[in-house]
């Protein structure tokens, strides 16, 4: 192995060199001479040896190639007697090859140049026709904006760094779609989720291989047409994605859905739902004894979404209306059902000193509504700091310091009360911003005044303090009245004390006074005149007109009605404020009432309001609608349940409607099978959605597998998955509109 196969010296071998621009013209005939011609192609025949001198003589020195030593020799003066006759030397195959390439290649180029440089450019370099959804698009710039018309900008766009990309690095196919904040990053976010370690990792085909290997980082922006591929013909699928392609940059490859994708992990049940409602109770203990009144189907309390999707749960009336509506309006309740607003607060008016007239039998706290007005005033903090563990009921062993401080108290909560009978609803909106620390709405201020009635106000001041209005007077003026204990007005009034004797006596003569109107005087005076002192008078038994004694009594003809009369809260059933003693209460105007919910959403941002969140409490709002806290602790009520809009978009997504008709005689039933054994309610004890145990059993990939065969269903990733994650939607096209438009 170490000889070589052929020899190349110019003695022994014929061996010709392609690379030569030129070859000697007698090659095709065997015949050529040892010189050959130059690099310009001009013959270098000559002597056909350079004969050597030996001693006196000269030798030939002709190759054996060439037939040897020639006969005659060199002639005596060492000159070569066998010349070549010149020959016309020619190109070689390579160097003809090279010059029709490079010809063909110019020529080319300059068809390319010429064809680019006309207004038809754009069909001639057509790669193909565009899917069915772009069929409308005749113009190439409007996709591919850096080409421009002239050869230059085609060029520079089809060798530049980003072909896919337009002008000012903004991609064409934003103009009509929206795919997120970062749309070339992948998955469109602009920071991808931590993914737990790989497993079962395994070598994809050469062609993913080398794609991991040109795209290594997964943070590099991806392009719309790497995926989406155009040109392609009418009948092209724009969001067909192969499942070579997910595997590019996913650690964890298998081959297909069927062999290899991991089982499913609590899926689709990845937080506690936003409303309380346990099916596993409602249906084994609530409708145990009354199974008419149960749903019969899923679809009795489910909808379909639009976009089919998701399913959605039917609103209050339809689906928990029949049973809870009582809830709301507080029928089951024994207290009051109303949502205690603005209270006079109860305090100890033998120890409170100069708060003029006070309800003596107020004996409430401060409820939330109350001390949030309060907490418009800005000297409240002060007061109500020091008022912290203070029962107001009870002072004896306040200090002074705090009895002061409810002192203050009182002449605010009375400013309060005129500032709300004086200005009205305004007042409330003036002290509910100034607490909050932000301007409200005309929406939010609506909600939460409820509308108040003036002349609610106007009853509970008259009730509550009935000489506000000097009260205040004076104590601005710096002559506070002294304490007056305010109790509720009697039918009758009392007597006084003093003179009970001499009332007495004169009641007792007016008796059997003839005068008197209201006494027994008359029973002794006679009507038809007579004064014998008859008691019975001589009508009785006489001749008078006195009818039958013994007939039934005779009904009068006119009797007066009675007068049916309610209290105000059972006055208000269907909604809204009313006075309850020494407090504005507001009754839930059934489901969703605006100004329960407004105030309950307030309550969850007050720390004093905590109470007002009790499943119990009129409206029974969080008997149902959950409360979560976010990761900084901010509380809010759940109000609505689960919802995807069209414009949200997931990694997994499962549209119910194209699955109906697969499923079996379970119905919903097939893939999602009541759990009756999970604690579902323990997880709502907390506020963290996270932490919770579903009503269902998760759903098993064994369900999704009796469908989804190669054969059948099919098996892509783009089937379930989603790539671009976000919420987003189709973008309107930014159309112009002329004033020759909007004048027609």
């Amino acid at each position: 192995m170490s000889e070589r196969l052929q020899g190349f010296d110019y003695q022994s071998s014929p061996y010709h060199r392609p690379n030569q621009k030129w070859v000697c013209g007698r090659l095709g005939s065997g015949d050529c001479c040892t010189i050959g011609p130059d690099p310009k192609g001009h013959c270098g025949a000559g002597p056909q040896c350079k004969p050597v001198r030996d001693g006196d003589r000269w030798r030939c020195t002709r190759g054996p190639l060439h037939g040897g030593p020639c006969n005659n020799g060199p002639q005596a003066d060492g000159i070569c007697a066998c010349l070549t006759p010149p020959c016309r030397p020619k190109r070689s195959w390579k160097y003809r090859r090279k010059l029709a390439v490079r010809s063909t290649l110019t020529a080319t180029l300059g068809l390319i140049v010429l064809a680019l440089a006309g207004t038809w450019a754009g069909s001639m370099v057509e790669p193909g026709h565009l899917a069915a959804a772009h069929s409308t698009i005749d113009d190439c710039e409007s996709c591919h904006a850096t080409t421009g018309r002239s050869a230059s900008a085609w060029l520079a766009a089809a060798f530049g760094q980003h072909p896919n990309l337009p002008v000012d690095t903004q991609h064409a196919c934003l103009t009509c779609h929206d795919v997120g904040e970062a749309p070339l990053a992948p998955h469109s976010l602009a920071t991808l989720p931590t993914a737990g370690p790989a497993q079962g990792s395994t070598l994809g085909p050469w062609t993913v291989e080398l794609n991991r290997m040109v795209f290594p980082d997964p943070e590099t922006p991806i392009a719309c047409g790497t995926c989406h591929q155009e040109h392609e013909g009418a009948s092209a699928d724009l969001r067909a994605v192969p499942d070579s392609q997910c595997q590019v940059c996913h650690d964890q490859r298998f081959g297909s859905f069927v062999s290899g994708h991991p089982e499913f992990s609590d899926y689709p049940y990845d937080r506690r739902t936003r409303i309380i409602f346990d099916h596993a109770s409602h249906l084994g203990k609530h409708f145990a004894d009354e199974p008419e009144q149960a749903p019969q189907s899923c679809s009795g309390c489910h909808v379909t979404a639009t976009d089919g999707r998701t399913m959605e749960v039917r609103g209050f009336d339809d689906s928990c209306g029949a049973c809870h509506a009582g809830d709301i309006a507080g029928n089951a309740l024994a207290g009051p059902k109303g949502v205690a607003g603005l209270a006079v607060p109860g305090l100890d008016l033998t120890l409170v000193e100069n708060i003029g007239q006070w309800p003596e039998f107020a004996d409430g706290d401060l409820t939330p509504m109350t001390e949030l007005l309060l907490m418009g005033d800005p000297e409240y903090a002060s007061v109500r700091d020091t008022l912290a563990d203070v029962d107001l009921l009870d002072l004896d062993s306040a200090t002074p310091e705090q009895r002061g401080a409810a002192t203050t108290l009182a002449w605010q909560f009375k400013a309060l009360v005129d500032a709300i009978q004086s200005k009205g609803s305004q007042a409330v909106v003036q002290r509910l911003e100034a607490a909050l620390g932000h301007p409200l709405t005309t929406d939010e201020q609506r909600r939460l005044t409820g509308l108040l009635p003036a002349s609610l106000v106007d009853t509970a001041q008259a009730q509550w303090f009935p000489s506000l209005t000097d009260e205040l007077n004076n104590h601005r003026a710096g002559n506070a009245p002294a304490t007056e204990a305010v109790r509720p007005m009697a039918d009758e009034p009392e007597a006084d004390d003093d003179n009970d004797a001499a009332v007495a006596d004169d009641e007792f003569d007016a008796l059997f006074s003839e005068d008197s109107d209201e006494g027994f005087g008359d029973l002794f005076a006679d009507d038809t005149g007579d004064e014998s002192g008859d008691l019975f008078g001589g009508d009785l038994f006489g001749g008078g007109d006195v009818g039958d004694p013994f007939a039934d009594p005779q009904e009068d003809a006119s009797p007066e009605p009675e007068v049916a009369t309610i209290n105000h809260e059972e006055r208000m059933a269907l909604g809204g404020w009313y006075l309850d003693e020494f407090t504005l209460r507001y009754r839930p105007a059934g489901h969703a009432d605006p100004v329960v919910r407004t105030w309950t959403e307030l309550a969850t941002r007050q720390p004093a309001a905590e109470d007002w969140l009790a499943p119990d409490n009129p409206g029974a709002c969080t008997q149902c609608h959950s409360l979560e806290s976010d990761a900084s602790g901010v509380t809010s009520v759940q109000w609505l349940a689960k919802r995807i809009p069209a414009t949200e978009h997931h990694f997994t997504e499962f549209d119910h409607s194209t699955h109906f008709s697969l499923l079996g005689d379970a119905g919903c039933g097939t893939c999602h099978q009541i759990d009756n054994e999970a604690p579902y309610a323990d997880s709502f004890d907390g506020r963290d959605p996270s932490q919770f145990t579903s009503n269902f059993a998760a759903l098993e990939k064994t369900v999704c597998l009796d469908c989804h065969q190669p054969d059948q269903a099919g098996t892509d990733c783009a089937s379930c998955h989603r790539y671009h994650v976000g919420d987003f939607k189709a973008t309107m096209p930014n159309t112009q509109l002329s004033r020759s438009q909007a004048t027609r």
